[in-house]
């Protein structure tokens, strides 16, 4: 047996991507590419269950993939071109 079964699909779901500048650190001040993906594996994003969540502080939009440039890509390839 080889090992080369069928591989299952995978997306990559974005909440949002955007270009800004770099705020902080050795690169601040250059341009920069930020993306944050959907979901979160600390807490669900629904405030009934803020209590109980590994991170009970986040202030992060990260349910869905309705925020600027977001969507589901089917590659890292496909996610880096857009």
């Amino acid at each position: 047996m080889s090992g080369d079964g069928p591989k299952s699909a995978r997306t990559y779901s974005a909440k949002e991507v955007f270009l800004t500048v770099q705020g902080e650190g050795g690169q601040a001040g250059r341009p920069a590419v930020f993306l944050r993906f959907a979901g979160c594996n600390l807490w669900n994003g629904l405030e009934r269950d803020r209590a109980t969540a590994v991170c009970t502080f986040c202030d992060t939009d990260f349910v869905g993939t309705d925020g600027d440039g977001g969507g589901k890509f089917a590659s890292p390839e496909a996610l880096a071109q857009h």
